[in-house]
């Protein structure tokens, strides 16, 4: 993952105003001076009076009704469901700033190899996409869509395309075009194992591309007809292509996913994703020549807290269906099925009845756990004893993964219920069948479970002292490299001031000197909110406040000191009757050294605190 300079941060922030960046998501006026807007993280933006104050002197936002902060680059973070180098990436073309990155020539190698791919790709398929509709070797790939009943506005949608059945053409257009050989063999564009041999001949090409619409990859559905022919061939992993990790028809299913109000919807295959969209639902995507992937489930959790399945009704279409089921429950989102009546698939649907049938017979779902409640009767007996065994067995994994208790129990009530037997029991059997890891997941969701959903606000009168020193070192972070001899990790208490410790000496290696970085470094959210508070408040900003750090860093320590005696006090109570003579003579000598430390510390600060008063 690139590191961009600091350089490309400050040039996008001289170009660019907070205001600018958020008036570009959500409406702003101006009240007392200062820019406001209603908070788009917390009640839809509906906000009677708005809460979101912008300051662009400083370049933070703070929302006083929900207790969000953050800078530009988080703004976009959280508006676009992305990571901290796609927002910089968004904002930098934006503001059309080149980015540059923190990197050696073999790196700059490695960008440049990646953007000739991506340019070589957006070729390609614009090449393939114009064969489809203007050549004549295509006519037999125009009459298959329009068998399929596919509509011209989609494949100008999905910029469908046609590789033609000559072999040695792929090779020759893109050589003629400059590109070497070694860059051919990298694009996934050809056989691995028999280059130049291309992956795509004779073939329906359903280009694959990226959330931001780069064109990163092919699938291509064969027009031949030959029984010993693949049906479709997809583009192996990539430099910038990973099947796990990118999903058919997300570009084009984006615009309706971002707005909120739909799920995603899951669908077996390319033709289902173009036919669901031709029907109007638009939010329809489909994995690659993979099953769904917890990958791909993390994904689609940027946009939407729902995800519906519509898989194929054959039996790998079901099978499909519980586990993708499984991995949506375990991410701690809704899901749906839908089940199809008329046809095997969407596309079937589609071709046989047209795109107002296919949405009419979408309209029909049950929730997942009604799902599987409905299969599992079908499948055991569970007017018997061992049936109901099975059946809870059947149903474990989902039960196991419902982050919620009070979900859970409910699941539960209703098979006490459908069963005939006690809640206890299922609840015996469900975590009698969870493995070690699974029943540490368990527990840790008891231990969390009041923190998944909280807002907190921060409130710089009530914090530790830990965490004080930490958000002034954050502020002043040249300053670190002085104090943590003076406060080590060890003499923290405050987690989230254990949190910030590590970021700031991960920043001193790396030489990270801008605040929108070094928030990056944060792996806590609310110590990452914490500190991007903490840039906007005069307390921790202020360079006059570095008495009061000295003061912290001598409080903790003295708490670390007391600590150490109380130890060393306890180990002289407990084995003193066992110490040789010079063992008690050490152990006593160590207390007194202690005990001289801790007065003279003692009455520094209460020098220090008299002195202020």
């Amino acid at each position: 993952m690139p590191v961009y300079t600091d350089s490309t941060i400050n040039s996008i922030k001289t170009r660019l105003t907070l205001s600018e960046v958020v008036q570009s998501y959500i409406p702003i006026v101006t009240r007392g001076g200062r820019n406001w807007a209603k908070c788009p993280f917390h009640g839809n933006g509906n906000e009677r009076t708005p809460s979101f104050a912008i300051n662009d002197r400083d370049g933070f936002y703070h929302c006083f009704g929900c207790g969000e902060s953050g800078d530009m680059f988080t703004f976009v973070e959280k508006m676009d469901h992305v990571g901290f180098n796609e927002a910089v990436e968004i904002l930098a073309n934006k503001a059309g700033v080149t980015l540059e990155t923190k990197s050696g020539r073999a790196d700059r190698k490695d960008r440049d190899e990646l953007e000739t791919l991506y340019e070589l790709n957006q070729r390609i398929a614009g090449t393939f996409h114009y064969l489809l509709l203007s050549s004549a070797e295509a006519a037999h790939a125009r009459d298959y869509l329009a068998h399929r009943n596919v509509s011209k506005e989609m494949i100008e949608k999905f910029q469908l395309g046609y590789a033609p059945s000559d072999t040695s053409w792929l090779m020759s257009f893109l050589s003629k075009k400059g590109y070497s050989e070694e860059i051919l063999k990298k694009s996934g564009l050809f056989s691995p194992n028999s280059f130049p041999y291309p992956m795509f001949a004779n073939r329906l090409i359903f280009p694959v591309r990226s959330w931001q619409g780069r064109y990163i990859a092919f699938s291509g559905r064969d027009l031949s007809g030959r029984d010993n022919t693949p049906k479709y061939k997809n583009t192996s992993d990539t430099s910038i292509y990973s099947k796990r990790n990118n999903l058919f028809g997300l570009y084009e299913a984006l615009e309706t996913i971002k707005k909120g109000q739909k799920p995603a919807i899951i669908v077996e295959g390319n033709f289902d994703v173009v036919s669901m969209h031709q029907a109007g639902l638009t939010s329809a995507v489909a994995s690659l020549g993979t099953s769904f992937t917890e990958e791909q489930v993390r994904l689609l959790s940027r946009y939407v807290s729902r995800i519906d399945l519509m898989f194929d009704s054959d039996e790998a279409g079901q099978k499909s269906t519980d586990r993708a089921i499984a991995l949506i429950h375990k991410a701690g989102l809704e899901c749906f099925v839908h089940k199809l009546e008329g046809g095997k698939d969407a596309s079937e649907i589609i071709e046989k009845e047209g795109g107002e049938a296919l949405f009419n017979a979408f309209q029909e779902e049950e929730n997942a756990f009604a799902y599987l409640v409905s299969k599992g009767t079908k499948t055991y007996n569970i007017q018997s004893g061992r049936g109901k065994s099975d059946f809870v067995r059947y149903l474990s994994p989902f039960l196991q993964s419902t982050v919620s208790n009070v979900e859970r129990a409910s699941y539960i009530r209703s098979l006490s219920s459908l069963l005939s037997v006690s809640e206890e029991s299922i609840r015996a059997d469900i975590f009698s069948s969870a493995g070690p890891e699974d029943m540490a997941e368990e527990d840790e969701r008891e231990i969390n479970q009041g923190n998944v959903s909280r807002t907190r606000h921060f409130n710089p009168a009530a914090i530790s002292i830990d965490l004080f020193s930490m958000l002034y070192l954050a502020n002043h972070r040249d300053l670190f490299a002085a104090y943590r001899s003076r406060i080590s990790f060890g003499d923290l208490k405050d987690r989230e001031a254990q949190v910030i410790y590590m970021a700031l000496e991960n920043a001193m290696r790396n030489e990270i000197t801008s605040n929108e970085l070094f928030l990056t470094m944060i792996t806590d959210e609310d110590a990452r909110n914490d500190v991007a508070t903490s840039f906007a408040l005069d307390e921790y900003s202020a360079k006059n406040g570095r008495s009061a750090l000295d003061e912290a860093a001598d409080r903790i320590t003295l708490r670390g000191m007391e600590e150490r005696r109380e130890v060393l006090l306890n180990q002289l109570r407990s084995f003193s009757d066992s110490l040789d003579p010079d063992q008690l003579s050490d152990a006593l000598q160590r207390k007194k050294e202690l005990d001289e430390k801790i007065s003279v510390l003692r009455n520094e600060l209460f020098r220090s605190t008299a002195k202020e008063e």
